[in-house]
């Protein structure tokens, strides 16, 4: 199996598996905000909030440096295994450091996002997730630097919100909509954390008898160190809107932002799907000096991404208010918030993989300047453009704050790297997308009458449907050819 089939086959899988959990994900915030209210789904956006910023600051880096050095260590079993074994109990000790903290200062944090006791009870409730999510995702990166991502993508973006989803429904029935809210999130953790856990040794080829004593290893820990730092920066920003949305507004007002953020962040999930795959690749590329491949890749990578992510941009920006009206009547008034969200998500998925590639190339001293950079500017727009415009401010920020970061990192890229995401095979994602969006308007007006969640549903396969039928009219590529053959032949193995 080629370079290119392979990577389609793990992105096609992580593409699955990330589609799994943004649903769940949306689903939960419709069923909080449609049980809950849009209070209760501004509290949970600003504990998740918290609490994943100090996931990433508990993983120190140490899930990139996994990526980096454990497929060095593909051929010594027992250099794999010490070298897992001391990332793990690394970041055990850190997560647990900084779960405790978050539980002692889980009333000012609550009292600085202008939040109450069922904030700070549940600031304090997730951050018992911490080191269950912490390990889990370690587990995962160590199975996937030695081939097999399935195990990750499977706890980390399917069981896990899946289980949440599963758990609010039945904590909402059983025990009322407080626990409902509260005891879910760190349960999912749990659960899934012993799910990875035994599949880790088979996987990773790891030796028990080895154990887990391997000392603190300085080359790994001052590698993951810039990743922290751009992880930590990159899930702040990630997070920046809603947490500045709390400082300077309420939870009820993060509660009408988050669904429309949630949401534009499926178009999102598709880089994400492929960034997973495509890391060892350009490192593996990069290391061999074969940096004309990796451009090939790196073109090959942005045109599928933005090929998937146009029919949802699509929607969003055609049906905006029955789109965000399926979380309830009262959440219509965050359309504008949709499709400037929706906008800022096409950019960050278009031009996202190019951080990918720097950070694989030796540049993590720039992605690191990047993302401190991005931080500030997001900051600064935030203050400017919330306290006059609210959630439209906060989506307006987002949208120039990638806007911004995307230039950079194509100018990155092209002077560090000679290389660029534009091909003449563009036109064509972007000439189905068009002729998709024309065709939207001369539907029959009843169709428009459709109730509730029948008119995005339908309108998702109408677009969908004709983008497609169009993409096929202008001709496959020839890697997608190769790749439907290559399916094709091993489907006919199976059968």
């Amino acid at each position: 199996m080629n370079r290119n089939v392979s990577i389609a086959a793990g992105a096609g899988f992580s593409l699955g598996g990330f589609f799994v959990g943004q649903v769940a994900r949306f689903l939960y915030s419709l069923v909080v905000a449609r049980l809950l209210g849009a209070d209760a789904l501004g509290t949970y956006a600003l504990a998740i909030a918290v609490v994943q910023i100090a996931e990433v600051a508990a993983m120190a880096g140490l899930d990139s440096a996994l990526l980096r050095f454990v497929p060095a260590a593909r051929h010594d079993p027992v250099r794999r295994t010490e070298l897992i074994g001391s990332v793990v109990k690394m970041a055990l000790w850190l997560s647990i450091a900084i779960f405790l903290l978050l539980e002692l200062f889980s009333a000012p944090v609550a009292a600085a996002l202008h939040g109450g006791r069922l904030l700070q009870l549940a600031v304090a409730c997730y951050a018992a997730a911490i080191p269950f999510n912490v390990a889990s995702m370690l587990y995962g990166n160590a199975m996937q630097a030695c081939g097999n991502i399935r195990p990750k993508i499977i706890a980390t973006q399917a069981l896990n919100p899946i289980l949440l989803l599963f758990f609010t429904l039945l904590f909402s029935m059983a025990f009322g909509s407080e626990a409902a809210l509260l005891f879910p999130f760190a349960l999912s953790a749990v659960i899934s954390y012993f799910w990875i856990r035994p599949r880790l040794f088979p996987v990773a080829g790891m030796l028990p008898e080895v154990g887990w004593n391997g000392a603190v290893e300085r080359p790994v820990l001052f590698y993951a160190l810039p990743f922290m730092a751009v992880s930590f920066i990159s899930m702040s920003m990630h997070w920046l809107d809603v947490m500045m949305l709390g400082m300077l507004t309420d939870p009820a007002t993060v509660g009408l932002y988050h669904p429309a953020a949630r949401t534009a962040g499926l178009i999102r999930a598709v880089l994400v799907a492929f960034a997973g795959m495509a890391a060892p690749v350009f490192a593996e590329l990069h290391a061999a000096g074969r940096m004309e491949e990796a451009g090939r890749v790196y073109r090959l990578l942005s045109r599928w991404v933005l090929t998937l992510a146009i029919p949802l941009l699509l929607l969003f920006a055609l049906l905006p208010g029955p789109v965000m009206a399926v979380f309830g009547s009262s959440f219509s008034k965050a359309a504008p918030a949709l499709v400037l969200l929706s906008g800022a998500a096409l950019l960050q998925a278009f031009f996202g993989m190019a951080a990918t590639l720097l950070a694989m190339t030796g540049h993590a001293r720039l992605s690191l300047m990047n993302a401190a950079a991005a931080l500030l500017l997001q900051v600064l727009l935030n203050l400017i453009l919330i306290p006059r415009m609210g959630i439209e401010g906060a989506a307006l920020g987002s949208l120039l704050l990638f806007l911004t970061l995307s230039v950079a990192r194509l100018l990155e890229v092209r002077s560090l790297l000679g290389l660029h995401p534009f091909s003449k095979a563009l036109f064509k994602p972007l000439a189905a997308g068009a002729g998709s969006a024309l065709g939207f308007f001369f539907l029959p007006p009843v169709f428009y009458t459709l109730p509730g969640a029948l008119l995005p549903a339908a309108a998702l396969c109408v677009l969908g449907l004709s983008y497609a039928v169009i993409l096929l009219l202008l001709g496959l590529e020839e890697d997608e050819r190769e790749i439907i053959l290559q399916f094709r032949s091993l489907l006919g193995r199976k059968g």
